[in-house]
């Protein structure tokens, strides 16, 4: 199975991480050339703003990080492997990955996508596992709300991604895990628990954080301020009893269950 790193040119440091954290586990990769923001065309920044958004209107840094991972998908969709790995240039590896990096045996056959980073939100997944690999388990996935960091993708969900996303409105990894993407077409979306993978961001405190990244800087500088700061602020108790509540019924009287997926 093909494993695909992105990275800007000019972040070396990135780069050689990567080549670190792969090589002490015996494992390959090819490098994908990252777009880079600063030599975005105008035609590139309309495409990233021309869908609807649900969140915000992107930056110069998220459409380049979405068009980076679209021309991963354009690789995947043409090779002649069924599934690709696509990664980030920040993320770390856990116990045995070579279990996971090696084929794609392991892969539930009809899967579009496997999400194989941890992440700090909680993310809805099945209460039974319908697969494992290297003492690891698969979940169907239905809800996850932050990381592009690690997945594995499919050489046809790649090539309706490509389709999809002709324009687009909305950063990536809220892209990739819509609900209404992988519920409404019935899209077979998996989660590996514990993850194999996870992004420094999410693994590290802040003042121990050595690669740094320039699109958390813009996303901070997206957060809400004045009146739709307080309004936001306003409603967290009721969104914080209303997931409650929702996790409590899932628990007990559904399939699905919240979980803070661990690394490992």
């Amino acid at each position: 199975m093909r494993t695909l790193v992105i990275n800007l040119e000019r972040e070396t440091d990135r780069l050689a991480h990567m080549r670190r954290v792969f090589g002490e586990q015996g494992l390959d990769f090819e490098v994908v050339k990252a777009v880079d923001a600063t030599q975005l065309s105008q035609r590139e920044l309309e495409a990233g703003r021309s869908g609807e958004p649900r969140f915000y209107e992107l930056g110069a840094g998220e459409i380049a990080c979405f068009l980076s991972h679209r021309k991963c998908w354009e690789i995947a969709a043409k090779h002649r492997d069924a599934y690709t790995i696509i990664c980030e240039d920040d993320i770390f590896l856990g116990e045995n990955a070579s279990a996971v990096f090696g084929n794609a045996d392991w892969v539930p056959t009809g899967t579009a996508l496997v999400r194989i980073e941890a992440c700090r939100p909680k993310s809805l997944i099945g209460n039974r596992p319908v697969a494992q690999v290297g003492g690891r388990q698969l979940f169907p996935l239905f809800k996850a709300f932050a990381g592009a960091g690690a997945y594995v993708i499919s050489r046809e969900i790649a090539t309706e991604f490509l389709e999809d996303t002709k324009v687009f409105g909305d950063p990536v990894d809220q892209f990739l895990f819509n609900p209404e993407r992988i519920e409404g077409r019935g899209l077979k979306f998996l989660q590996l628990n514990p993850a194999v993978a996870i992004q420094e961001y999410f693994l590290k405190p802040e003042e121990h954080r050595e690669l740094g990244s320039a699109l958390r800087s813009e996303r901070r500088g997206k957060r809400r301020s004045g009146v739709a700061k307080l309004t936001r602020e306003a409603l967290r108790p009721f969104q914080q009893f209303s997931s409650f509540v929702s996790g409590v019924y899932n628990l007990h009287f559904s399939d699905r269950h919240w979980v803070r997926v661990p690394f490992l």
